[in-house]
């Protein structure tokens, strides 16, 4: 049976968590530029693995098990259209319980809206590529002897734990709310959204569509937050937020059945 190769595994992780602490304490001089920075640091960390690991002649079979010469077509409408419907049923929800209320200028503003969101979508699959290429493209694949659940429930939580560094030395992610409930909220979210994401990738053999998926999770995250108004900050963090309790509850509710699918 395969082992997970623990000495392989480490150096990456630690590289990336590492080079995400470095950065999150210059998060002060680098403002936003930082929150970039972090999402390449899997990438630059799987570089330093091939670097390290990667007999030459394997590098071709390294780079094909990355999963980013493939498109992976098939997992494209669920990459967008989970997400669309997660945070659609959670703006209804959070309005019919009266915590959130749409914006005034809302319709005028939406074409806008739209379009700006379609290039932000762009540019952000870009960059959740080079995030992706080292938690599903990379991480994902070692793990898989622990079996097809533990490894995405797994690789989903150590994602989480890497964003911790933003969130608890930075103002730049998540600075509303107290921490002692934003970082396990965070964490359940990220944990869940590992099913998701994995199931992405092990049914399109690609990146692509994970990389999609996050992208799109950003993007009607900052859409929902453009067209309505919440009651409190703390509707805003803990309820409706990225990681609320609405969003996990989708994921809830969408974890198992794919977990069940990928049984089949």
């Amino acid at each position: 049976m395969p082992k997970v190769e623990l000495t392989h595994v480490a150096v990456f992780y630690l590289s990336a968590l590492g080079l995400a602490i470095a950065i999150a304490l210059f998060g002060r001089e680098l403002g936003d530029g930082a929150l970039a920075l972090t999402m390449v640091t899997p990438a630059a960390a799987v570089l330093i693995v091939f670097a390290l690991f990667v007999p030459r002649n394997a590098r071709g079979g390294f780079i094909d098990s990355l999963g980013i010469l493939r498109i992976g077509f098939r997992g494209i409408g669920l990459a967008v259209g989970a997400p669309a419907v997660i945070f659609g049923a959670s703006l209804l929800v959070l309005m019919l319980l009266d915590l959130i209320t749409i914006r005034p200028d809302a319709a005028g503003s939406l074409p806008r809206i739209v379009v700006s969101s379609l290039i932000g979508l762009i540019i952000s699959v870009l960059l959740a590529l080079t995030e992706e290429i080292g938690w599903r493209g990379y991480l994902l694949p070692r793990f898989m002897p622990l079996g097809t659940l533990t490894a995405m429930i797994v690789v989903g939580f150590l994602h989480g734990v890497w964003h911790l560094p933003l969130i608890l030395l930075t103002d730049l992610y998540h600075p509303t709310g107290n921490k002692l409930y934003v970082v396990p909220l965070f964490l359940a979210t990220l944990t869940l959204a590992g099913v998701f994401y994995g199931y992405l990738r092990l049914t399109s053999a690609s990146i692509w569509p994970v990389a999609i998926a996050h992208a799109a999770v950003n993007t009607f995250w900052s859409v929902a937050g453009k067209l309505s108004e919440a009651s409190s900050p703390f509707v805003e963090e803990y309820v409706g937020g990225e990681s609320g309790i609405v969003m996990i509850v989708g994921l809830l509710i969408l974890a198992p059945q794919l977990s069940r699918r990928l049984r089949r």
